[in-house]
């Protein structure tokens, strides 16, 4: 390692670890953010939960098609088609016991530019309401305009859904050779209204679709990157994969790849923060991001967010500087989100 290089890395260890040292010692000041987690599913407080981890901002998923979403085989997949009106139901059940949560312990809902930058100046810890999936809109887009307004800013296309009229399952065999006619107006319509697309779980045709239509950055928001063509006959953490030619337009077009902590794909967080720096070297510092999918996985090396803080040090021991990790660990998502909503 060259003189200037090992100063760089020095003087970037020391102020990711003491400088939040001296802010515990005075306030704990929130400053990481996740693009992916389901605090609802088992966290029983989200200030909590936060706090243990100096969290700023969580993308907190509602997943409408959740009840109906079993194992089967080595996959996860719906079991049944809904009824009409019933993932709708599930997605409106959700947000409102969610947001009932959020308002009474007193934490800020993203709703806009607005509210995100006061979130950044007073350091206060934020939701933004994201939604896993987006079957539950049953091909209406008026319906879409409705979540906006209830502050939805944060919509993934697909989920387990087996009958997605949106478009091709990574983990399914594809039925609509990438994004349906109405998934494709679903991106123009997300831009329209300000909400940030999110490809995971989409196929890599649709993935491709998506990029190629969307005028905004978009993100795929947990998972990890895959040398070659991800296939649905792999078991499901592999399958999820996002192509590595993929990820890297993805980059070009000003969007993040959110890297999940799945203990499936990385033994322990040492590899995972390993897989960070080769994402930063493939697709630039400014493109990526974490996204835990916190609740969401039963084999996980990020069981809370306490590991966020143990990430730091070991990215500032990788060579990252202090600016850069703040990048990683949450700055990059707050880009593409602003950068989306109206």
């Amino acid at each position: 390692m060259k003189r200037r290089d090992f100063l760089s890395a020095s003087a970037a260890l020391a102020a990711a670890t003491i400088a939040p040292r001296i802010a515990r010692s005075q306030q704990r000041i929130a400053r990481f953010c996740d693009m992916h987690a389901h605090l609802g599913f088992r966290s029983p407080s989200y200030r909590d939960a936060m706090a243990s981890g100096d969290m700023l901002l969580v993308a907190e998923k509602i997943t409408p098609d959740s009840p109906i979403v079993r194992l089967v085989g080595n996959r996860l997949a719906s079991i049944r088609e809904a009824a009409p009106g019933e993932l709708r139901r599930i997605f409106e059940e959700q947000l409102q016991r969610r947001r009932r949560r959020i308002r009474d312990e007193g934490i800020v809902e993203v709703s806009g530019r607005d509210t995100l930058e006061r979130v950044l100046q007073q350091r206060t810890p934020a939701i933004a309401i994201s939604a896993e999936g987006a079957d539950f809109l049953e091909g209406d887009l008026a319906y879409l305009e409705s979540a906006r307004a209830q502050r939805l800013v944060h919509l993934q296309l697909v989920h387990y859904y087996t009958q997605s009229l949106i478009g091709d399952l990574s983990t399914q065999e594809p039925r609509h050779g990438g994004l349906s006619a109405f998934g494709k107006d679903l991106v123009r319509a997300c831009n329209r209204l300000g909400i940030l697309v999110d490809v995971a779980h989409c196929s890599a045709t649709a993935m491709e679709q998506a990029l190629e239509i969307s005028t905004r950055p978009i993100v795929y928001s947990h998972g990890h990157i895959s040398a070659d063509l991800p296939r649905p006959s792999q078991p499901g953490a592999l399958a999820r994969a996002i192509h590595a030619p993929i990820a890297k337009r993805l980059a070009e077009k000003g969007g993040v790849i959110g890297l999940w902590p799945n203990g499936l794909i990385f033994g322990n967080l040492e590899l995972y923060a390993d897989e960070l720096m080769r994402m930063v070297a493939a697709l630039g510092v400014a493109h990526v991001g974490i996204g835990s999918d916190l609740n969401g996985i039963t084999r996980t090396i990020m069981p809370g967010y306490e590991q966020f803080a143990a990430l730091e040090g070991m990215l500032a021991e990788r060579g990252l500087k202090y600016d850069e990790i703040r990048a990683v660990l949450g700055g990059n998502y707050v880009r593409v989100l602003n950068q989306t909503m109206t």
